[in-house]
């Protein structure tokens, strides 16, 4: 509760401060705000790139798993609020350079497929950061609790021994499948979040001129 409380926290504080950016937009030009659009979504494509392709699986192969998992428990919620600020920004200056007014109906802002891309972005950001990214923490911890007490092995990669281990109860299997459940869904928010921020980037290149 503690960590969906941080978390809820830190949507609120991005969404406020995204709210602040139209009464500043006046007094900047079109070309720091593109610039800033730009920034955004490169930030949040690196972002997802990074954590999923390079630095979590390198991790993953070469900490144990508890290790790994405290360490992910650290990392994650702050993943999970950048990758939020950055889809916010990047939606709001594209309301803005495309003259959509946040009180606009969404076919608007979904009319051209730059638009839909962004609001996947903010979608799988926000669900992954106050849901999917605290749960499966919890659950997680829950599975370490359970390994410690029944003096499971902690080992490097792999699944947790909770699922097929002798000591493991009918209930300790639900709670590892419960896990499976709820991070594979944080991964398929990861992926759509980080696949929109790539087809944005793509649709925005077809107008570069060299």
């Amino acid at each position: 509760m503690d960590s969906l409380t941080s978390t809820g926290s830190t949507v609120l504080l991005s969404c406020a401060t995204t709210a602040l950016l139209p009464g500043i937009f006046p007094y900047v030009s079109d070309e720091i705000i593109r610039f800033a659009n730009v920034i955004a979504v490169s930030t949040s494509f690196g972002t997802h790139f990074w954590v999923g392709s390079v630095a979590g699986l390198t991790m993953f192969r070469n900490l144990k798993r508890r290790i790994f998992g405290k360490l992910q428990s650290k990392l994650f919620p702050k993943y999970g609020a950048l990758n939020t600020a950055c889809s916010l920004v990047a939606l709001t200056t594209y309301l803005h350079l495309n003259d959509i007014s946040p009180t606009d109906s969404l076919y608007l802002t979904c009319e051209k497929w730059e638009g839909t891309m962004l609001l996947c972005c903010v979608f799988g950001n926000v669900a992954n950061t106050l849901y999917f990214i605290p749960a499966t923490t919890n659950l997680m911890f829950k599975i370490h609790a359970r390994e410690i007490e029944l003096e499971l092995e902690d080992t490097v990669g792999g699944t947790t021994q909770l699922k097929n281990s002798d000591k493991s109860s009918e209930e300790d299997k639900q709670l590892v499948k419960k896990f499976n459940m709820n991070h594979g869904v944080s991964m398929l928010m990861s992926l759509v979040s980080m696949g929109a921020c790539g087809a944005y980037i793509y649709f925005i290149s077809k107008n570069l001129k060299f």
